[in-house]
């Protein structure tokens, strides 16, 4: 069972690291099929 967390801590320490969190945002517009302002427009409206 040990091995299931060290293994998810890593998986989550690659994903947070530095060269990747840009690239999130076009992630999620790339999964939400719609672009960050539009997310933005909904979320102020």
């Amino acid at each position: 069972m040990i091995e299931l967390f060290v293994a998810f801590g890593a998986g989550l320490i690659s994903f947070l690291s530095p060269c990747v969190l840009p690239l999130i945002p076009g992630y999620i517009s790339y999964i939400s099929g719609s672009s960050l302002n539009e997310l933005l427009e909904k979320k102020n409206n």
